[in-house]
């Protein structure tokens, strides 16, 4: 799999440039802010989303561009204001071997910085006339809000099906990371979503999307492709604990017959309780092909992304997307 600093390669000086930016930007004249943007600013991760913004801008013009710089900080900005958000809804307390930013602050102080970090990457895009990744943004957070709110329904409820399952994951997930992709070629079509270089891009990112969710599900239950334990930053079956039914246990329950069924959503609801549950849980998508089904699909959806860059000439540029493309899936994080 390719390293990070190779994908980073082709757009280095576009995200030296787009990482001072997010710094400047995030410069709060409130006293209370200070410690904690820079706190999320040492612990940002690999800023993948903004990095992806970079690279479609440059297969198709500059990834220096005013425009793009600002809309690769308004990803990123919304990528740290949604984790806040999530946290206090999941009641996250560490990621990565980390405390959140949400165990650290109280739960209405979380919100607000959250809201913060949102305001801060509009208004740097505002500035930059980057009105098309503004309108790319807003409705990529719409769409995880919905997200959020079916899985959250559809986990009280315990009847999520494969369908409801993508169409949850391609608002809560996919929505951003392409949103990333499309931030990235607007600027070289006029802003015009619907030119067919934009909207492909968009695909891109969304199949991107899809793939990477699928990965983390399998990851969460702390199962590599062979079925191997994985040592992750995550807890352990946190969405068992959560009620969440994703796509390895849905694909494992889907030939049960009622009263298997019965035992399997029994465990279920006990498992934010009950270890015992979460690990009967765990050895039953084990012993299924829930998790090879699932590498199937994030398999599938990553050749797909893939294939749209096909039409594009070979190049330093393109080589990076679908090196970032691989990485997607090959993460063990």
């Amino acid at each position: 799999m390719a390293q990070l600093d190779d994908i980073i390669a082709p757009v280095g000086d576009a995200f030296r440039a787009f990482r001072t930016l997010l710094n400047e930007t995030t410069v709060s004249e409130q006293p209370f802010m200070r410690p904690i943007t820079r706190d999320i600013l040492r612990s940002g991760g690999k800023q993948m989303r903004p990095l992806l913004t970079l690279l479609t801008a440059a297969l198709h013009g500059d990834a220096n561009d005013p425009k793009v710089q600002a809309g690769a900080v308004l990803i990123e900005m919304i990528h740290w204001s949604t984790l806040v958000h999530d946290d206090v809804i999941d009641e996250a307390y560490v990621r990565r071997g980390q405390w959140t930013p949400g165990t650290l602050l109280r739960s209405k102080s979380a919100v607000l910085v959250g809201d913060y970090l949102f305001s801060k990457g509009l208004a740097q895009a505002s500035r930059a006339g980057g009105y098309g990744a503004m309108r790319s943004a807003t409705r990529a957070i719409e769409l995880i809000v919905d997200g959020e709110l079916r899985q959250m329904e559809h986990a009280r409820r315990l009847d999520n099906t494969e369908e409801t399952y993508t169409d949850i994951i391609r608002h809560k997930t996919a929505a951003l990371i392409a949103s990333a992709a499309e931030c990235g070629v607007l600027p070289a079509f006029g802003d015009d979503a619907e030119a067919p270089q934009v909207r492909d891009m968009y695909r891109f990112g969304e199949l991107l999307g899809l793939a990477f969710q699928i990965k983390d599900d399998l990851l969460d239950f702390g199962f590599a492709e062979d079925g191997s334990r994985l040592k992750t930053g995550k807890v352990s079956c946190n969405d068992l604990r959560e009620r969440k039914m994703t796509l390895p246990l849905i694909r494992a329950m889907e030939d049960l017959s009622s009263g298997e069924r019965r035992t399997v959503l029994k465990h279920l609801r006990r498992a934010s309780e009950r270890n015992e549950s979460v690990e009967w849980l765990r050895d039953f998508v084990a012993r299924s092909n829930g998790a090879a089904y699932s590498v199937q699909i994030m398999e599938r959806y990553h050749r797909e992304a893939v294939e749209l860059l096909a039409v594009y000439p070979d190049s330093p540029v393109r080589r990076a997307l679908e090196a970032y493309a691989a990485y997607v899936i090959g993460r063990a994080f």
